[in-house]
């Protein structure tokens, strides 16, 4: 059995963090942790569901109150990292970010941070989210994936490698090329991932103008698709947001289990990679 600063140790360790992120937070500490609801979306209802079930605990996987979620957008400069080890200048990325890291500054001011946290102490239960970990954890899955396509490979099988894990097997959602076509030569690919959010049309743009002819966000708005689309720039494909979450929350849980812990996922997505 493990608490909760020891479950956040190893998403961490997974991850390759050194820290917690300010996206992820212990919201409520809990020790010697038998039975946890893990959910993507965590709220009140989530909660009581976890009470029911006789869950110790809850996993978060977006941020379920505090600090993660009023400054979790900070997260969002991890892009200009992942642009600056793709070869997009340090000026270039740092401009790309700005005016989306802006918006979601102003966007989170106002949210009810305590409701949920709140809750969770008056039913005595631990809660945690864990976000960007778990996003890195699948993203360095979905990179470890498409290594060796080489220069011939297309976009369609870039798809198929990503598509092949269950997690996109199992999905609602099919893996979509937005941009481009599936006949069109990969090239250069970058999976754009574990940020907080996507880098819509300014982070895509800066990636296409500076040699890379593949881009992989797991989500977009369709203004800046729109956007993106009247530049013909390069090759977007779009993963799913749930199937992709799901990936990196499940190779958390495979590890939980080995130290005695259920895990309760509220969907069918959830532990999939112990199948």
């Amino acid at each position: 059995m493990l608490d909760t600063q020891q479950i956040m140790k190893i998403a961490l360790r997974l991850a390759h963090f050194n820290a917690i992120p300010a996206d992820s937070e212990i919201h409520v500490r809990g020790r010697r942790l038998r039975k946890l609801l893990v959910s993507i979306d965590v709220g009140v209802g989530e909660l009581l569901l976890a009470k029911d079930l006789g869950c110790d605990g809850v996993i978060a996987h977006h941020p379920a109150g505090g600090t993660a979620q009023l400054e979790g957008y900070k997260v969002f400069l991890l892009h200009i990292e992942q642009m600056k080890a793709a070869g997009v200048p340090p000026e270039v990325a740092r401009e790309a970010v700005k005016n989306k890291y802006r918006v979601l500054d102003i966007q989170h001011h106002p949210e009810n941070y305590d409701q949920t946290t709140s809750a969770a102490k008056k039913l005595g239960l631990s809660l945690v989210t864990i976000h960007s970990p778990c996003d890195e954890i699948g993203r360095r899955m979905m990179v470890e994936a498409t290594k060796g396509l080489g220069e011939k490979g297309t976009v369609r099988e870039l798809v198929s490698r990503i598509g092949a894990f269950p997690e996109f097997k199992k999905a609602e959602t099919r893996i979509e090329v937005r941009l481009g076509s599936p006949e069109n030569r990969a090239g250069r690919v970058v999976i754009s991932h574990a940020c907080y959010t996507n880098g819509g049309f300014d982070v895509a743009k800066a990636y296409f103008q500076n040699g890379v002819d593949t881009l992989s966000y797991i989500h977009i708005s369709e203004p800046d698709l729109t956007k993106l689309a009247e530049e013909k720039l390069g090759n977007l494909i779009v993963l799913g947001h749930i199937a992709s979450d799901w990936l990196g929350i499940n190779r958390l849980l495979k590890e939980l289990e080995k130290n005695d812990i259920e895990p309760v996922p509220t969907t069918d997505l959830g532990l999939l990679a112990r199948k």
